[in-house]
């Protein structure tokens, strides 16, 4: 039997069936050269990582459907599963961002309001994502949004710089954001 390095990538999908262990020359064959293309259609290393591994997980799982064929090598079908898998997860990220309700951190001082159930729904989402923020910017936006207090009282009442209370809020609001995309 030819080393693993003689083999063609269609050879060794086809033993990978028999070899499990064999599908891992694939993996880094084009792991690199995937991530890169992951990373320019979906802009994000991380989503790109997600897309790579779905995308590994699929060739690997549809391996009796390839047969190589004139114009259509493994290389351009294992391609064509990347961009198709990075475009999905791109769609799906935007469906999940047009799901969420897009909570304006001025709107949230009427979490405070318990009348109606979409009221109690809201105000339980909210506490839900600022119980996964740290404490420390977790008590930032409480201190700003429900309590009203103003960046110069902030910064008197946690003994925080002016500066450290505004890029604190800041990073506060991102991380806020992103965990009421994730959960939801």
């Amino acid at each position: 039997m030819p080393t693993t390095q003689q083999l063609s990538d269609a050879e060794v999908l086809k033993e990978s069936q028999s070899y499990p262990w064999m599908f891992g020359v694939l993996v880094d064959r084009y792991e690199k050269a995937f991530l890169r293309r992951g990373v320019s259609i979906l802009r994000s290393h991380e989503s790109a990582q997600d897309a790579v591994q779905e995308t590994f997980l699929k060739i690997y799982k549809y391996a009796h459907k390839f047969s190589e064929r004139e114009g259509a090598s493994f290389q351009s079908w294992a391609y064509k599963i990347l961009t198709n898998t990075c475009y999905t997860l791109s769609s799906r990220k935007s469906n999940e961002l047009s799901r969420v309700q897009v909570m304006d951190f001025i709107d949230l001082d009427v979490i405070g309001s318990t009348d109606g159930l979409l009221d109690k729904e809201r105000s339980s989402f909210v506490a839900s994502v600022l119980s996964r923020l740290p404490e420390r910017l977790s008590r930032l936006l409480s201190l700003y949004f429900f309590e009203d207090k103003t960046y110069e009282e902030i910064a008197l009442m946690e003994d925080m710089t002016l500066s450290a209370v505004r890029s604190g809020l800041h990073r506060a609001k991102k991380q806020f954001k992103n965990i009421a995309v994730e959960i939801t």
